[in-house]
């Protein structure tokens, strides 16, 4: 997405190109709350099943404030730095401080930073939810449709009384997402069963994969109506267009990883396994690299605008990649940088930490 938004803001929008580009930037709005969507997946099917105690608290707590957080702040002030840096606005130095402080406490040190933002949200919120879901019957069960009616009721509130200007900055802005994963993560074991049983439930799995194409179809078509001066819709099917997008893409990869670990295919799941290990790093790190190669060309002849907005793509993914991937392997105290991560190069280390940690 982030690839091609300079393509989509800076292309004739009578032209071909336009086209893709705005396809591909509004298709792709998808990262935020599918990751929202897997992270309460995953606390929610590490943590259910298990006795709430204050000890096992302590542990996700510590946890999150180490790789997470720190991480986190570590970004923030290597953007918003750089950024004065840049614009020379060092002039002021406590103000600049304060500055920091205040985007810090907001997530908004540099554009995407928000996401980090709305995780420790949902982390504060997560032992309360916890107890909810593990109390009330009736939350477990209804976990999809309840997610969507306080997303929704947030929305109507903040758009009619509240004006909150970040929206995007606050958890109920994805809490659907957030109920979603915590259902299957609850369910998981009854869904995967599911979802194995395609033979027999391929007419919904069908019907859920035309849901998202249609909505990607409803989506994108919006964007370019607006980004054409052709929209005279209501915002509520923008925000609707975006949330149900998202959240039905959420449920095709769910599908789609539990049929990829059916099939004989190595070395995608080797690539999608990698990818995993790194994503939180390369989130972190994509936009520095995004900075860089955006200044170096935002205009000129089509076919070399065109053809550097795909080398920027590609530039941008192995670069965040390698760059994550050497701090794993070789930098002492990476966690710091990137979070938590693993060792695939460097395997003598790597045997030695896994000795040192048994002692």
């Amino acid at each position: 997405m982030h690839s091609s938004s300079t393509g989509a803001v800076s292309t004739n929008t009578d032209s071909f190109p336009f086209i893709i580009y705005n396809f591909f930037n509004i298709a792709g709005k998808i990262g935020t709350p599918v990751f929202i969507f897997l992270s309460s997946f995953v606390l929610f099917y590490t943590y259910y099943h298990r006795d709430l105690t204050v000890q096992l608290l302590q542990k996700f707590y510590k946890k999150r404030l180490l790789y997470i957080l720190v991480p986190y702040i570590v970004f923030s002030a290597f953007y918003f730095f750089l950024k004065a840096y840049l614009n020379n606005n060092f002039a002021d130095i406590p103000m600049l401080f304060e500055n920091f402080m205040g985007a810090l406490a907001t997530g908004k040190a540099h554009t995407h930073l928000y996401f980090v933002f709305v995780s420790v949200q949902f982390y504060l919120m997560f032992p309360f939810l916890l107890y909810l879901f593990k109390k009330f019957a009736f939350i477990r069960r209804y976990a999809i449709p309840l997610g969507f009616v306080i997303q929704w009721s947030w929305v109507l509130l903040n758009s009619a009384y509240l004006q909150v200007p970040s929206k995007a900055s606050v958890a109920l802005t994805y809490i659907m997402f957030y109920f979603f994963g915590a259902f299957l993560g609850i369910y998981y074991e009854k869904v995967a069963a599911w979802i194995g049983n395609w033979r027999k439930v391929w007419p919904v799995i069908a019907l859920i994969v035309a849901a998202y194409l249609y909505m990607i179809y409803f989506y994108v078509g919006i964007y370019y109506d607006i980004r054409t001066d052709q929209w005279t819709g209501n915002s509520k099917w923008i925000e609707f267009g975006w949330s149900m997008h998202a959240l039905l893409a959420a449920a095709v990869i769910f599908i789609f990883v539990h049929f990829l670990e059916t099939w004989n295919l190595p070395r995608i799941k080797k690539f999608m396994f990698e990818i995993g290990a790194v994503s939180f790093g390369m989130y972190l790190i994509h936009p520095f690299f995004l900075m860089i190669l955006r200044a170096l060309v935002s205009s000129g002849e089509p076919i070399i605008f065109h053809t550097w907005q795909l080398i920027t793509l590609l530039i941008t993914f192995f670069s965040s990649w390698l760059v994550v991937r050497l701090f794993f392997e070789f930098v002492p105290h990476s966690w710091i940088f990137f979070g938590q991560g693993n060792r695939v190069w460097n395997k003598a280390r790597k045997a030695k930490e896994t000795e040192e940690a048994k002692v």
